[in-house]
């Protein structure tokens, strides 16, 4: 037993040994925001060997081995990486991911493109050939007939939703994204496949028809029924009172009473006790309708309703719907990486705090993509994917935007150097 015990310590002193001897990046002095919901603890040492997160504690109690790096960050602070939970990067395309990167989010959830396409940047970004973000994919929309759209898989019947899910399956896909084109016999064999194949399954709410509302549409309330696990876009709320099967609402304002008051709170309460997640992308709905509409009548129009998508949300959030940040980047009208912060101070605008709004970029997303042990915070042992920031987004959210690095798995991208390559690469030689 005596020797035993010795073998097991000179392992353990080995073990350490070579924890010591490997190389690590510390970020010394440095304010951590962890987004578990503590308080923002200043004078910390981050550690990071390899691509996870070796240590974080006090600085005056942290000893650093002799070949770390270490990095005087007295006066920032650091926030888990972001993930924006609603994108399209087919549509923008590779442009995309130095945008995402250079402005924090280190994951996004893309929700219909090309699957093959995707998924080659997708091996290239683990195989370190490209910088980017991690990506979970829809692939092809599940959707009614659209003619010329594409990255669709188009279903008119219950059959053909079951083969449509089952063959998205086959393909490895991470969800299911369903689209407005949907009649409801074909959204609720789309949901029961879904759950059969153990897919969760992401909502653009079905409205009967594509090109108005028919009347025959899925209520939200039904949609959370069925299973969603995420519902997409803020304006869903108002197209579900106007376009539902028996809808009542004739009107935005009968529409808007339909999902506030007492009303609002039966609905709201239904997707908290569901479980079902909800992504505003309030952003796409300002940049698409408010700044770009080019018409002063509808973009006062539009700004009122934006006024009362702001006040959907505040009471959802307040009800406890689980919310989820993201901007809908695509090939119109928002910029990736960009946007995302956008949308996490029209949240506080909504009503959430400073630290409300950053886990749901953070912290709320690995716990929606089950990844929590391994993501999200900043706690040791989770991946390295870490934003240092020169101001306080505790004080004021745009702080977010005050980027001076990211920590991608564990690697170091100075966003002045990420700038310079860009710029550099875009030079025209004459």
């Amino acid at each position: 037993m005596g020797r035993l015990c010795l073998l097991l310590l000179t392992l353990l002193g080995l073990r350490a040994n070579a924890a010591d001897t490997q190389p690590s990046l510390a970020f010394t002095h440095i304010t951590v925001i962890d987004c578990t919901g503590a308080p923002a603890q200043p004078d910390m040492t981050v550690v990071i060997r390899g691509d996870k997160i070796a240590e974080v504690g006090k600085s005056s109690n942290v000893t650093l081995s002799k070949n770390a790096t270490v990095i005087d960050s007295k006066g920032k602070f650091m926030i888990p990486g972001m993930w924006d939970m609603h994108g399209h990067l087919t549509y923008f395309g590779e442009g995309a991911f130095s945008l995402l990167v250079m402005n924090g989010v280190i994951g996004v959830r893309d929700m219909g493109g090309d699957l093959d396409q995707i998924d080659q940047w997708r091996q290239e970004i683990e195989s370190g050939k490209r910088v980017g973000p991690h990506i979970v994919r829809a692939g092809p929309f599940v959707d009614g007939p659209k003619p010329n759209l594409k990255d669709r898989l188009t279903v008119t019947n219950a059959d053909e939703a079951h083969r449509a899910v089952a063959s998205l399956k086959a393909r490895g896909v991470d969800f299911i994204k369903t689209h407005n084109g949907l009649s409801r016999e074909a959204f609720f064999a789309v949901a029961e496949e879904a759950r059969k194949q153990g897919l969760p399954l992401a909502v653009h709410l079905p409205t009967g028809l594509w090109t108005k509302c028919g009347v025959e549409g899925v209520s939200i309330a039904e949609a959370s029924d069925a299973g969603a696990k995420t519902l997409e876009h803020i304006e869903i709320l108002l197209e579900s009172a106007l376009c539902r099967k028996g809808a009542t609402a004739k009107n935005l304002e009968e529409a808007f009473a339909e999902n506030t008051g007492k009303k609002g709170q039966d609905i709201f309460e239904r997707l908290r006790k569901s479980g079902t997640w909800y992504v505003p992308t309030l952003v796409a709905y300002y940049r698409g309708f408010v700044l770009w509409s080019g018409n002063p009548k509808e973009t006062e129009g539009s700004k009122e309703l934006h006024l009362k998508h702001l006040e959907l949300l505040g009471a959802m959030h307040k009800a406890g719907v689980r919310i989820l940040a993201g901007s809908d980047f695509s090939d119109w009208a928002l910029v990736p990486g960009v946007d995302l912060h956008n949308e996490l101070a029209l949240f506080v605008e909504a009503g959430f705090t400073p630290m409300e709004a950053l886990q749901s970029a953070t912290r709320d997303p690995a716990e929606y993509l089950g990844v929590l042990d391994r993501q999200g915070t900043i706690e040791k042992g989770k991946i390295a994917d870490l934003v240092l920031l020169t101001a306080d987004p505790l004080e004021d959210i745009s702080h977010t935007r005050m980027i001076d690095s990211v920590v991608l798995r564990g690697r170091l991208l100075p966003i002045a150097r990420m700038r310079d390559e860009i710029l550099n690469s875009q030079k025209v030689v004459p």
